[in-house]
């Protein structure tokens, strides 16, 4: 049964109610006293009625202030509270309170089982709902920063682990694609030997099949397979998806602390949105590769070769570390392309490529310059070191018979050496018109050579 509205107030209202009841209690106290047995004559005439009266005003006037007292301040407090976090959001100011209400200012204490209780403990579970989802919209906030500065799938890995870490109660992560048919480990935090997760049954079935596997593992129970630097509770293993395609895997395991609703809802956010960021990361990287690499040879192309060169030249100079060029060129190939047709000769020039990249280090790099035409750039090699490097390649090339079909066709390549400092440059384009000098040297006298311009007769400058 609900009572009327008199006002716009419900304490005014409850005032007003007090004083109607203050009022009939009056008037009824008297004929109460006589059918309790009380004479007519004492009770019933207008001072015993004023008396009555006034003690029923005071009675619905204490009423009204204990209840005000009692129930108010506990009202208050809760309005106050509920304001503040409507003009929080209304200036849109409640992230910054978030500090505050996580360390309890913004909640209000329970202190009855009854409607004011009940409210309360509601209050305080709405406040942590809407903490948590502004917590997971600010770190999403975050995430979609990192996928969108990140174009290089190695750091938007580590970038996204790192939000993920610091973000949720989750202390050991790995991220796992699949390139080229295989599952591949591209970041990882936290994980002793993380390139066993390639292999391991559950991460490879998680992939497979495409649904999420949560592993929760009692404290005598060890993890075989995910070692992790501490001794995980959970273990998360989320597929990263793409209209429907699974790119690979995101592993997270929690330490001492397990996970929680945000942990959990963070975790699939970042594995759901993860899979447009690394597939336009792969596009990238695609596009990259296209852009920098000679498509027939797979080497690096001349336009950034020439890059490059001028970055490791400028670092050769800062660092005064030695830097070699060599230009290698194959000897007689318009005869090769005449001969026997441009796609003989193709052939030729990518098997003189796969020579040159066997041949040379880890960092060394090859660009096909020309047409026939390459360029190693040897960083932190010495004219000597570089020269052995050299005549390996042309003594692999002098080795090799090239056949197609019946025809045998004898290669050989002629190479320019120059190495700086040795042969001090203005800039890399100098050092590499010595390099060339020394090659043109070498075709003249004879080809099947290595020379090193420091060695050319004073007549070559």
């Amino acid at each position: 049964m609900r009572t009327p509205r008199l006002t716009k107030s419900i304490f005014l209202d409850q005032f007003l109610f007090m004083q109607a009841v203050g009022v009939l209690i009056g008037v009824s106290f008297p004929y109460f006293l006589v059918w309790y047995g009380f004479p007519e004559a004492q009770v019933m005439h207008w001072d015993f009625f004023i008396v009555t009266q006034i003690a029923g005003q005071m009675v619905g006037l204490v009423s009204f202030l204990l209840i005000s007292t009692v129930i108010r301040p506990h009202l208050k407090l809760l309005s106050h509270k509920m304001q503040e976090i409507a003009n929080g959001l209304d200036n849109k100011s409640f992230l910054d309170q978030n500090a505050r209400c996580e360390e309890g200012f913004c909640r209000i204490e329970v202190m009855s089982n009854d409607e004011i209780g009940v409210s309360a403990h509601a209050y305080n579970q709405l406040l942590q709902a809407l903490i948590q989802a502004h917590e997971v919209e600010r770190v999403y906030n975050r995430f979609s920063k990192v996928m969108s500065e990140n174009l290089e799938t190695d750091s938007l890995a580590d970038r996204t682990l790192d939000l993920l870490i610091e973000s949720t109660h989750i202390e050991a992560g790995a991220i796992l694609v699949v390139q080229g048919g295989e599952l591949d480990l591209i970041a990882s935090q936290g994980i002793l030997n993380a390139h066993n997760l390639t292999m391991h049954d559950v991460v490879v079935r998680t992939l497979k099949k495409g649904k999420s596997t949560h592993l929760i593992l009692p404290n005598n129970i060890d993890l075989d397979g995910v070692l992790t630097e501490f001794k995980p509770s959970e273990v998360f293993i989320e597929p990263i998806e793409f209209k429907g395609v699974n790119l690979g895997v995101l592993v997270a395991a929690t330490g001492a602390h397990p996970s929680d609703e945000r942990t959990e809802q963070l975790i699939q956010l970042f594995s759901r949105s993860l899979g447009l960021a690394l597939n336009n990361a792969m596009i990238h990287s695609k596009f990259q590769k296209l852009a920098a690499v000679d498509g027939l040879t797979n080497v690096y192309n001349r336009r950034f070769g020439m890059e490059r060169l001028k970055e490791d030249f400028s670092r050769s100079v800062r660092d005064r570390s030695n830097l070699s060029l060599a230009m290698v060129d194959i000897d007689h190939f318009k005869k090769v392309n005449d001969t026997y047709g441009h796609l003989v000769g193709d052939k030729v020039i990518v098997l003189i490529a796969a020579i040159i990249k066997k041949a040379l280090r880890d960092g060394d790099i090859v660009v096909r310059y020309g047409g026939e035409e390459f360029l190693l750039v040897l960083h932190g090699a010495s004219c000597g070191d570089a020269e052995v490097v050299c005549e390996r390649i042309r003594h692999q090339v002098n080795d090799t018979i090239f056949k197609d079909g019946d025809q045998q066709i004898d290669l050989t390549v002629s190479i320019g050496l120059v190495s700086y400092p040795e042969q001090m440059s203005g800039n890399e384009v100098e050092l590499l018109d010595k390099a060339d000098q020394a090659l043109y040297h070498g075709k003249q006298t004879g080809r099947n050579k290595v020379v090193r311009y420091g060695s050319l007769k004073a007549g070559i400058k």
